[in-house]
């Protein structure tokens, strides 16, 4: 899911049992920074990883039906620059595979349809517990959180 600095957040269909990993992608090389959850329920889990131009954020507690913010400090690049404080946020919601911030029967049906199909950048969203198959579990998943819907 893309997290964008502005307008609505992404939405998080699915159910990693409150552990979630945010990666965050910058346009030079990073070394180091912090982050820290400043809004939601859910904590940072350990020290970032920095990889080239990346920096992975784990979390763990994080809760279903929320919007959850992070905030990024002193994050430093390669050229020792330091990226200003910055805010990202997720919105979490197990089963809404369209990301329109509801879980209906529409996303129940639309899992369905994927059992059995091969996980691929087209329908990753539908394998909501994420184990790389798309199967019943996925639409119970989904089924049981019908009603489900963030602001």
């Amino acid at each position: 899911m893309n997290l964008p600095l502005s307008g609505e957040p992404g939405v998080e269909c699915r159910n990693s049992v409150g552990n979630q990993a945010l990666v965050f992608t910058f346009s030079s090389n990073v070394v180091s920074g912090s982050a820290s959850v400043t809004g939601g329920t859910g904590s940072v889990f350990g020290n970032p990883i920095f990889s080239g131009n990346t920096m992975t954020v784990n979390l763990t507690g994080v809760t279903d039906v929320q919007k959850i913010t992070v905030t990024l400090s002193d994050v430093t690049s390669s050229t020792s620059q330091v990226l200003p404080d910055t805010e990202v946020s997720a919105n979490m919601l197990i089963g809404d595979i369209n990301a329109d911030k509801t879980v209906s029967a529409f996303d129940v049906t639309q899992t369905k349809h994927q059992v059995g199909m091969p996980v691929t950048s087209a329908n990753f969203r539908d394998d909501i517990r994420p184990d790389r198959t798309i199967n019943a579990t996925d639409v119970q998943q989904a089924r049981s959180r019908v009603g489900n819907s963030l602001p």
